[in-house]
């Protein structure tokens, strides 16, 4: 398997969870363990900054 392989199944993985997550009887303690786990298998810069709640980071302080 290549990184490219490596890189669209984790994309696919995401897509799944998010329509899982859509679902009316979707746990989601289990979206808030695995969500973060596949997205951290991306490559540095494949996904954009997430913002906090306020908009503010704190660490551009």
């Amino acid at each position: 398997m290549d990184a490219n392989e490596d890189f669209d199944r984790t994309i696919a993985l995401l897509e799944a969870l998010d329509l899982y997550e859509r679902r009316y009887a979707a746990d989601m303690a289990f979206i808030a363990i695995v969500a973060p786990a596949l997205a951290l298998s991306l490559p540095i810069g494949a996904l954009p900054p997430m913002m906090y709640g306020d908009g503010d980071d704190p660490s551009e302080r």
